[in-house]
């Protein structure tokens, strides 16, 4: 298999900040799901892709690449977005709009989150004062953010051998099931902190202090 490439940044329906924008990379493939669209014009970005049924957003005329999906369909338009990414062979993916609007649609980006992650595409859903990504069997180290809690949940079943180390709340190959909140609200005190699940797989939630 050839080696994978580059970022892909989704720019989705929801809500999207200036200060979100501002993680765009140089080099970065650009698309645009649907209602996204209209936070690519504000900026100034040309996405390489457009897609979306256009129930949100008018369907554009010059786009470079454009998909048209059905209005009743399986896949959300993101998530649709999602198994191109991994089809396309992109190592890294940043979803933002994906955080803070209506609760069935972030639960839906979490799934996709995970989908992604699953592929072996390194994914960040950002927005809304937060900042999520899953971890499947393996370590992590992840930056000290003091503006931030720092929360790790299991997601599809139980983790097991989950360790936290740099942390203020430190596990040592602990059981995290989806019935007890036991990772929530944590801190990174060193510099970096590291995260481990021996089998299973977690929800990595950067969430800013109120």
């Amino acid at each position: 298999m050839a080696d994978k490439k580059g970022r892909c940044v989704v720019l989705a329906g929801g809500p999207i900040r200036a200060e979100e924008l501002r993680l765009l990379r140089p080099g970065d493939t650009v698309w645009a799901a649907d209602a996204g669209l209209k936070a690519a014009r504000r900026a100034g970005l040309v996405p390489e892709l457009c897609l979306g049924d256009w129930d949100s957003c008018e369907r554009p005329r010059d786009a470079k690449e454009l998909i048209a999906l059905p209005a009743e369909k399986d896949d959300t338009d993101t998530h649709h977005a999602a198994r191109l990414i991994a089809e396309r062979g992109f190592a890294e993916a940043l979803l933002l709009g994906c955080l803070g609007g209506r609760l069935d649609h972030t639960l839906a980006n979490l799934s996709t989150l995970l989908y992604l992650t699953g592929q072996g595409v390194r994914c960040w859903l950002v927005g809304a004062d937060a900042a999520v990504t899953a971890l499947h069997s393996g370590s992590l180290r992840l930056p000290r953010r003091p503006e931030c809690y720092f929360s790790v949940f299991a997601a599809g079943g139980e983790a097991r051998g989950v360790t936290l180390r740099g942390m203020k709340y430190p596990l040592d190959r602990a059981l995290v099931t989806e019935q007890f909140p036991i990772g929530v609200s944590n801190e990174i005190l060193q510099e970096t902190g590291e995260v481990t699940v021996e089998n299973g797989t977690l929800l990595l939630v950067y969430s800013k202090r109120e």
